[in-house]
């Protein structure tokens, strides 16, 4: 049975891109202190790693930019769906959000990552 048009217009856009946009600004905001380690640990070294401080003074406003998306992203996850909406009716929907949610809650654990990093730094030191 296909959707009237009126319904596919009502429901929620994926967020697939706010997820993405989340996931990459929390990678650029660990580039900086994160990154360096993760490759000296992989034995991956060379004088342009040094490099990578270049966008230390960008880390807050990326990691800013990559939880307000994330906030987007929970939203458009976690909301009811209308009362009129396609996705009220059919269990496809069900299946295609529980597979959003499990990246949701990997791209939080990958955006907390600089956020957790300097903060347990000097317990290693």
């Amino acid at each position: 049975m296909a959707a009237s048009p009126d319904l596919a217009s009502e429901t929620p856009r994926g967020s697939a891109p706010a997820l993405t946009l989340a996931g990459l600004a929390a990678l650029l905001a660990s580039g900086c202190c994160v990154a360096p380690l993760v490759l000296a640990l992989a034995g991956v070294s060379g004088a342009w790693i040094g490099q990578l401080r270049r966008i230390e003074p960008y880390s807050p406003w990326l990691m800013g930019l990559s939880f307000l998306a994330l906030a987007v992203a929970g939203w458009r996850l976690y909301r009811r769906p209308a009362a009129g909406a396609a996705c009220a009716i059919d269990d496809a929907c069900r299946r295609a959000n529980a597979a959003g949610r499990r990246w949701f809650w990997f791209v939080v654990g990958l955006a907390l990552v600089p956020v957790a990093v300097p903060l347990a730094a000097p317990l290693f030191y």
